[in-house]
């Protein structure tokens, strides 16, 4: 059974993205980012909400 995950972890999000933790750190902090998920202390950020964000926001068209 092949899924593929929906969560990243900070790592997995930086090497996503191709930025650095302190950059990602800042990303996730903002109150009204809705990739965001916390479970515990533990931060995730859901890869399907992130990819639409980054489509809704990008100055010209994104295909993934």
């Amino acid at each position: 059974m092949d899924y593929e995950k929906k969560l990243m972890t900070i790592d997995e999000f930086c090497e996503y993205v191709g930025i650095g933790k302190t950059k990602a750190r800042e990303l996730i902090s903002n109150p009204c980012c809705k990739y965001v998920v916390r479970i515990g202390r533990r931060v995730y950020v859901h890869k399907e909400l992130f990819d639409e964000e980054l489509r809704k926001n990008a100055k010209f068209q994104l295909t993934m």
